[in-house]
């Protein structure tokens, strides 16, 4: 019954509390006036302290500490390689990668990056900006993790049927790894560094970023070609663009920014972006790796290291996407709200 009543009933903006009258022009439970419509995803930029030099300050100094503070933790413990010998493990300080018998202890460090980024990220956001987390995250009242979770069930399900199918035809080029234990090591590390790696990259591109330019742009489709630009020109840091092709990265990722950027404004938050940011990289990580990867994992299985076909490789991408979208405004009946949106 609960549910049927918020289907179809509205939020009190003053006291937060469920309207079970659909035509109530005064909130039953503290008398407050029902505005016709919720604070939407891109409405909730307005609240806090929303000042132009705000915003480039917080981005500098988030910048800052997560990519360079970070870092700290894995830089200290390359020196530490330098020094003294651990379980036959060194470290390239120029490049910042531990080697040894284990990809596992670099695997750790590199994702500490994340980890101080992401608390780095919820404190100057509420200190510069006064800001509530949840209202750059998201228009409901809270986080909807099911959301997250069927995305990330979605995108494993369109994911293992074309690799099985390539398994099965032997029309694949992927080479069998087969470091289980140094794989079952990562998994654990995985499970519970990549949610905040996902979490932290989707919280400022397709949260904060697609808010702070909506203060300043009114057409969505010029904030998200933005937002996904940004989203795409930083991975140019990453070895593989180079290894693959650095056109064909650029174009893959700057469609995944449209893709997840333009689902998040359907849906009204990240929580689907977040859940298919999360199996991307669980599958990159675990499943199929790349040979040259800014992360390198023991996955199942790894891609050759060579240039990949342009147009065959955003085809696939679009489909997916495509059908993505699909099931999602099949799940979360976005059909009648296609019919009302608009991205200008």
């Amino acid at each position: 019954m609960d549910e049927t009543i918020r289907e179809t009933s509205k939020i009190c903006l003053n006291c937060r509390n469920w309207i079970s009258s659909s035509v109530a022009s005064y909130c039953q439970n503290c008398g407050a006036y029902i505005k016709s419509e919720t604070l939407s995803f891109l409405d909730n930029s307005s609240t806090g302290k929303n000042n132009w030099w705000i915003w480039i300050v917080f981005t500098v100094i988030f910048i800052i500490v997560w990519q360079v503070i970070g870092s700290l933790p894995l830089v200290g413990f390359c020196w530490l390689l330098k020094i003294v010998k651990v379980a036959g493990y060194s470290c390239n300080l120029d490049e910042l990668v531990i080697t040894g018998p284990s990809k596992a202890p670099n695997f750790l460090f590199m994702h500490t990056t994340f980890l101080i980024g992401a608390a780095s990220f919820y404190f100057f956001l509420k200190i510069l900006h006064n800001k509530n987390l949840l209202k750059v995250l998201t228009e409901r009242i809270q986080f909807d993790y099911k959301r997250s979770l069927f995305g990330l069930n979605t995108f494993f399900l369109f994911a293992v049927i074309p690799l099985a199918i390539t398994l099965l035809t032997n029309t694949s080029e992927l080479k069998l790894r087969g470091d289980v234990p140094d794989l079952l090591l990562i998994t654990l590390i995985a499970l519970i560094f990549v949610p905040i790696q996902a979490g932290l990259e989707e919280a400022f591109f397709r949260g904060y970023l697609l808010q702070g330019f909506s203060l300043l742009l009114k057409s969505r489709v010029l904030i998200l070609i933005i937002t996904s630009s940004l989203f795409a020109f930083l991975h140019l840091m990453n070895p593989e663009p180079w290894s693959y092709g650095v056109g064909t990265y650029l174009i893959s990722v700057f469609l995944v920014g449209m893709f997840m950027g333009l689902i998040t404004l359907i849906d009204g938050g990240i929580e689907l972006a977040v859940g298919i940011h999360i199996a991307n990289n669980l599958w990159v990580h675990l499943i199929v790796g790349l040979e040259d990867s800014v992360i390198p994992s023991s996955s199942l299985f790894i891609t050759p290291n060579q240039n990949v076909d342009m147009i065959p490789t955003i085809i696939f991408s679009m489909s997916q996407y495509a059908l993505l979208t699909f099931v999602f405004a099949f799940k979360y009946k976005w059909f009648n709200k296609l019919k009302k949106y608009t991205l200008s």
